[in-house]
């Protein structure tokens, strides 16, 4: 069976971010979490749906480079 959740770390593995970034993410209300006890946990599909959403939203503070082409 495949993981319904992620720890905090394990999240800010998923995402290629620090664990204090992942905790100060994990505060925002757009950002879906559960908590279980003291654990904060992050849905596993709600983390996918999360960066599909940021995605499309354009949200990325650091813009994508602009391919540059060269005709002959």
């Amino acid at each position: 069976m495949e993981k319904l959740t992620l720890s905090i770390p394990e999240a800010a593995k998923v995402l290629g971010v620090s664990k204090t970034f992942m905790y100060r993410l994990a505060k925002n209300k757009s950002f879906p979490t559960i908590v279980v006890g003291k654990r904060i946990l992050v849905p596993a599909k709600g983390l996918e749906r999360w960066i599909e959403e940021q995605a499309q939203e354009g949200c990325n503070p650091h813009p994508k480079s602009k391919e540059v082409t060269t005709s002959v």
